[in-house]
């Protein structure tokens, strides 16, 4: 597994694609930062606690960051042949698929940290208020620490569409479509059949869909059960796409 997260870093760090990413996020950053300093400069109330609270709504990247870095992953390997190649050199099926998954993840946990820690410094720059400098760390922490799991699971979900899918674009379409319809759907089902056990399955589902969970926790009223609950679905989701992609890819002919 070591020699297989290496070969596929290996691949990553000769991807001009992950360093333009990067460079384009760290760069729309600076212009933001730039552009508090030119709005703010002669006005009061723009300090750290404003500038690392106005973070929270980057949160819902975290959702698209797995389309970008399983993208980067498979690099259509189906269409170009080469996932056969590393079946045909006696890789196990098993071996691909975690070691893919592993590295999706940790790519878009990499480039998460780098994001915030980046943002966090020049939020640092900022005039400071102990007492509010506390606050804003308290609820962006929880925060994040909701999120967390909710991405994780998310990355699941994105290596299991992009296994089960030949073209990559479809997978990265079918894993928003999944993601952001089964909400949908439990709403639309929950309100035709309100009242009824079905109906009151499908509400309880739609509370419990990471979207909805993300837009709970953005709430400042929110606490940390709702973070327990995240981690909760975040690994049932893990748990059941990976089961699920596993499965897939252990019967799907690969040509």
């Amino acid at each position: 597994m070591v020699n297989y997260l290496y070969a596929e870093w290996y691949k990553l760090r000769r991807r001009k694609y992950l360093w333009i990413t990067a460079l384009i996020v760290l760069a729309a950053e600076t212009l933001m930062f730039a552009a508090y300093g030119i709005l703010h400069d002669s006005q009061a109330g723009m300090d750290f606690h404003t500038g690392w609270t106005n973070l929270l709504p980057l949160l819902w990247l975290g959702f698209f960051m797995p389309l970008l870095t399983g993208d980067m992953v498979f690099a259509d390997q189906y269409k170009n042949g080469t996932l056969k190649n590393e079946l045909s050199f006696g890789l196990s099926r098993g071996l691909v698929y975690w070691g893919k998954l592993l590295t999706q993840t940790i790519l878009s946990l990499a480039l998460c940290a780098l994001f915030v820690g980046y943002y966090f410094a020049g939020c640092w720059l900022l005039p400071h208020d102990p007492a509010l400098d506390a606050q804003a760390l308290e609820l962006v922490g929880r925060c994040l620490a909701t999120a967390l799991p909710l991405w994780l699971g998310t990355q699941a979900l994105v290596c299991c569409m992009y296994v089960c899918f030949r073209s990559d674009l479809i997978g990265a379409v079918a894993a928003v479509a999944l993601q952001g319809g089964l909400p949908v759907i439990c709403l639309i089902v929950g309100g035709l059949a309100q009242g009824t056990v079905a109906g009151r399955g499908a509400e309880r589902m739609y509370r419990l869909a990471p979207w909805v969970l993300l837009d709970r926790t953005l709430n400042t009223a929110a606490d940390w059960g709702l973070c327990a609950q995240a981690w909760a679905v975040g690994i049932a989701w893990w748990v059941i796409f990976t089961a699920v992609g596993l499965l897939a890819f252990f019967r799907k002919e690969i040509r």
